[in-house]
């Protein structure tokens, strides 16, 4: 049953300001991380783990609940999650030690796993396909409003009193939120759910493994022990594509990847937020220890992307909605190429204005894209099967985080030693190794964008499109 036309836009609005916590939470830590570091004691390697935990769940568990709210109800799903993300968030500003506030991050990414693979299921039930692409395009500036504004607001609050209140921004945002989702959103019953216990096992372990192995070669580089991981891993991920092929009711649908558009556009969600946070972890170190530049223009410069994706998604997403999704996603990616590729002429005597037009360019590749091949995506299979896809956006998105950090740091490393990183600042021949790192780094996200260009001309089959167009009519 379709929502009214104020109940759809309520939803949205709801669904936006709590899923924006989920981004906010994967960046705001970044800036208090030392704050943490030496409030606790810990070793960096220990404090870390506040972020990669948070990550690793959140990235674990967003298929099983993708699974899991098809059977059990996506909105009841989401209001749960909400629910438990308020409450980890205040154990996190509580935590008395280290390890307490890594399993609080961690139970954190549980509930954030919750809301997320849902929320793009729950607007394309809310919404007719005609008015699917520019209410993805709101959803998409809302994530990008979290990312933009999780290091700034991190920064403002430890800057007026401790790291424990970045944690405490998501109440108002989650109870506006809960109180709007209470109000509007039809709980219904959801059917039986049929769990898939060893795919879910195994999927978790398998991606719990990677990112663990990935974490530890950015550290202590490629050894014997990185290798068995590595293998264990594989071996594991075989283990899930075997289970996924033959239980009834799977974690993951293996079928929707048969359709080679479908994976193609999922394949070019992933090396687009690939690129971009290559770029994102890279551009803070840049602009400190090369150019010199404070922390508050530090913090303005790295809004400038989010801030234009947030202004330009929604226009992208009506576009698609008016002219279709393949051109424009097409465009996006060039554009997004060739931002990437002119921020390999900037050198260690660049200043902000440089760096600020670059970002204006990524960002504006990035509007145009995401939200067209998320439409392509959702368009491109039935209702009933909208909670899994969704989780599936949502999983590319978060692989694409992981894997940056540590492709950026592995490139990173082959021109400058993480010891000479540890300076405040570079000068000279050091500025300008690492330069040629993040030269290197560009010029491999500008690769990937240029091949998500070609992968975003597959073009679905009308015929499947009007057929989808038809069932949300008569639904």
């Amino acid at each position: 049953m379709r929502q009214t036309s104020t109940q759809k836009w309520q939803i949205l609005i709801a669904l936006a300001l709590g899923t924006s916590m989920v981004p906010i939470n994967a960046s705001i830590v970044n800036v208090s991380l030392p704050s943490i570091t030496e409030f606790f004691g810990a070793s960096v390697a220990t404090s870390q783990w506040v972020l990669t935990a948070y990550l690793i769940m959140l990235l674990s568990l967003v298929l099983f609940f993708g699974r899991f709210g098809d059977f059990y109800g996506q909105e009841k799903l989401y209001m749960y999650g909400a629910v438990g993300f308020l409450f980890s968030s205040v154990l996190c500003s509580l935590a008395p030690s280290i390890h307490l506030l890594i399993i609080f991050r961690a139970l954190q990414g549980i509930t954030a796993a919750m809301m997320i693979s849902v929320s793009i299921g729950i607007i394309r039930r809310a919404f007719p396909v005609e008015y699917l692409g520019r209410a993805l395009g709101i959803y998409s500036m809302a994530i990008a409003a979290g990312l933009a504004l999780g290091p700034a607001i991190g920064g403002f609050l430890e800057s007026a009193g401790s790291w424990t209140y970045i944690f405490l921004v998501n109440i108002p945002l989650g109870i506006i939120s809960l109180i709007i989702c209470y109000l509007v959103l039809e709980r219904k019953d959801g059917d039986e759910v049929k769990w898939d216990l060893k795919g879910t096992i195994l999927q978790f372990t398998t991606l719990f493994t990677v990112v663990y192995g990935l974490n530890l070669v950015q550290t202590y580089g490629l050894d014997l022990k990185i290798i068995i991981i590595g293998s264990f891993a594989l071996f594991t991920f075989i283990l899930f594509i075997v289970n996924e092929k033959r239980v009834e009711y799977p974690l993951l649908n293996l079928s929707l990847f048969r359709n080679a558009k479908f994976s193609a556009y999922n394949l070019a969600l992933l090396f687009n937020y690939l690129s971009m946070y290559m770029v994102l972890f890279i551009m803070p170190f840049y602009l400190q220890k090369v150019l010199h530049l404070s922390l508050g223009s530090i913090g303005l410069l790295l809004t400038v992307s989010p801030l234009a994706m947030m202004v330009l998604a929604p226009f992208s997403g009506f576009l698609s909605d008016k002219i279709g999704s393949r051109y424009l996603a097409f465009a996006g990616s060039l554009i997004f190429a060739l931002a990437l590729y002119s921020m390999s002429y900037l050198t260690i005597f660049a200043n902000s204005g440089d760096v600020l037009w670059r970002f204006v360019v990524l960002g504006l590749g990035a509007a145009l894209f995401q939200a067209p091949n998320n439409r392509s995506i959702m368009a491109s299979i039935s209702r009933g099967e909208s909670g899994m896809v969704s989780s599936i956006i949502v999983t590319m998105r978060n692989l694409g985080m992981v894997f940056a950090v540590s492709f950026a740091g592995l490139i990173l490393y082959s021109t400058i030693s993480p010891d000479t990183l540890q300076s405040p600042l570079l000068f000279n021949l050091q500025a300008y190794d690492f330069t040629t790192g993040m030269h290197r780094i560009v010029i491999f996200g500008a690769i990937l964008s240029v091949i998500m260009a070609f992968l975003s001309l597959i073009k679905i089959h009308s015929t499947k499109v009007a057929l989808n167009y038809i069932k949300d009519k008569i639904s």
